[in-house]
């Protein structure tokens, strides 16, 4: 599945100062990924002049959020947890064997990947995790 995924997606960052991080796998929003794929995650890093490596986490956080009326809030129950934290730019991609957090599986939770370094970046396009069928 995931060599299927591997199309040329560029998606620049618009923060000032970091350079950009294209991201060079694309997937359709709203995909799902199954638990014990792997997933390559590819991309190219222009104009950096800070630092060799950067931080890749992943959040999950409800598609649909509880709704506590005696805030009132929306609480879409995130998690966030490191990948790993220092990947290096030139190594132009991560492959990732597609874990759920927390069981966290289905159409209730969506998922993004993070890019940390003197800047952030957060993929846009959140994704699903499931069991196969």
């Amino acid at each position: 599945m995931a060599k299927s995924l591997r199309k040329l997606l560029v998606i620049p960052t618009l923060l000032a100062g970091a350079g950009a991080l294209k991201i060079l796998t694309d997937y359709p929003f709203n995909s799902t990924f199954e638990v014990g794929s792997e997933f390559v995650l590819e991309w190219e890093m222009e104009d950096r002049d800070e630092g060799d490596t950067f931080e890749l986490t992943m959040s999950t956080y409800l598609v649909t959020p509880i709704f506590i009326p005696a805030g009132p809030t929306y609480d879409f129950n995130d998690s966030n947890i490191v990948l790993d934290n220092s990947v290096n730019f030139s190594d132009g991609s991560y492959t990732w064997v597609v874990t759920p957090v927390d069981d966290r599986t289905g159409y209730e939770f969506w998922y993004r990947f993070g890019f940390s370094w003197s800047n952030t970046y957060v993929s846009p396009k959140p994704f699903l995790i499931d069991y196969a069928a």
